[in-house]
């Protein structure tokens, strides 16, 4: 799902208290675009496609919490 499709009746956040597992994949193959995987307490997943813009954010911001 992209932030594009959704709308205001539709969003709906999950809550980070509840995520067990969640894994951000990204392939040269589709350099504009990842697949970001969310699995809950109870065994729930959610798949999410992300872009680019919002992987390397999220580097850069780790990075600069390791600083």
């Amino acid at each position: 799902m992209r932030m594009d499709d959704v709308t205001s009746d539709r969003l709906r956040v999950d809550r980070l208290d509840d995520v067990r597992k969640l894994q951000i994949t990204f392939s040269r193959l589709r350099p504009g675009e990842g697949t970001c995987f969310v699995e809950h307490v109870g065994g729930r997943v959610r798949v999410y496609e992300v872009d680019r813009f919002l992987i390397e954010h999220l580097l850069e911001h780790l990075e600069h919490r390791e600083a």
